[in-house]
């Protein structure tokens, strides 16, 4: 029996090992095109240097990466993450990826997130099985029931989300018959919720899209720490607010206060104020506060992943509600781009944990 297992255990350990590799090299080939195309101008010598003295105890790196990010936001520090290391070093010793598939499917946010305020679940379609927000079985036509009592349902992805892809808004007075189609087609792992009234400050922001904030937390052995916050908005016509997608974001201080400006997530970017009109200056998220205690108590209940990237939605009253934990990488442009670097005065504690420093 011992024996097997160590086989089984060098098998698994191989071929995942070989998964993680390509998986690296694709993202590694991905976040360098990404450089190349939007870092438009050279580091200076003195950053250089400052890139080159601070992290020789660690690894060699390029200063392009931190530049990057630096050239637009003006923030010349030379902690900056780079999105080869952050992908495909930090967020792995961080985060389980094995348990990270499971762990994200939103339709057990429910369960995981227990006493955890979240939008209003309908329906949820777990491998093709259709579930109430109970988690009893239910049939096609009352799965269908209970969507049409809502004036109006947003059905999303429930495994391998990301970018507001696949994001679909229903009137169910206007649009019954291609709800009905959907539920009884063959479209595996979703979840319908009702749609969120969001908090009329930041509904004037940009009405068309649920404004929410990105914030990201660290789990440490003493405590839960908050690394960055941003709001990210939608743009134009689009009903998500996914910076990936279109949207742009706004560095939150922490007192809630709004920083000076928004960024595009790829080119850094600078927006003053939303397109649609509102200036950035000066305003503040309401119930900022609720919405770091909401993820602080959150964040205690996953310890397999201690780098989380959370999407916090304000309702109508108030009250934050948990939209998505992003449990393995969460985008890392936004937080840099706005807050300069994302671990701060932590970045000596955390690259000493990642690389075995003492």
């Amino acid at each position: 029996m011992a024996t097997s297992k160590k086989l089984r255990a060098i098998y698994d350990g191989f071929f995942e090992g070989l998964e993680t590799s390509c998986a690296n090299l694709i993202s590694n080939i991905t976040e360098y095109s990404r450089l190349k195309k939007y870092c438009k101008t050279k580091p200076t010598k003195e950053y250089k240097k400052k890139v080159g003295d601070f992290w020789k105890k660690y690894k060699s790196i390029s200063p392009l990466w931190g530049w990057y990010y630096a050239s637009q936001n003006g923030i010349e520090d030379p902690r900056y993450i780079p999105n080869t290391m952050y992908y495909a070093k930090i967020d792995q010793h961080f985060n389980n990826r094995k348990l990270g598939c499971g762990f994200n499917d939103k339709n057990y946010y429910s369960r995981i997130f227990y006493g955890i305020n979240q939008p209003k679940t309908l329906v949820r379609n777990v491998n093709g099985i259709l579930l109430d927000e109970n988690y009893k079985l239910i049939t096609t036509q009352q799965a269908l029931d209970i969507v049409l009592q809502e004036k109006e349902v947003v059905c999303k992805p429930s495994l391998e989300t990301g970018s507001g892809r696949n994001v679909c808004f229903w009137k169910t007075n206007s649009q019954e018959e291609i709800i009905k189609s959907f539920i009884k087609g063959e479209e595996k792992n979703y979840i319908i919720q009702g749609v969120i009234e969001q908090h009329p400050k930041l509904k004037e922001i940009h009405k068309d899209s649920i404004n929410t904030l990105r914030i990201v937390s660290l789990l440490m052995k003493d405590g839960v720490y908050i690394l960055s916050s941003n709001l990210r908005m939608g743009t134009g016509s689009s009903r998500v607010d996914n910076v990936t997608g279109g949207g742009i974001s706004c560095g939150v201080n922490s007192d809630g206060s709004l920083k000076d400006y928004a960024t595009d997530y790829y080119t850094g970017e600078k927006f003053y104020q939303h397109p649609q009109g509102t200036i950035f200056k000066n305003l503040t998220v309401p119930s900022y506060n609720k919405a770091i205690e909401l993820v602080i108590q959150a964040h205690s209940i996953i310890p397999h992943f201690r780098l989380v990237s959370w999407d916090i939605a304000i309702d109508i009253d108030g009250e934050p509600l948990l939209i998505e934990a992003n449990m393995r990488k969460g985008g890392i442009n936004l937080n840099q781009f706005n807050n300069g670097p994302l671990f701060g005065d932590m970045t000596e504690c955390v690259l000493d944990e990642v690389f075995g420093k003492k």
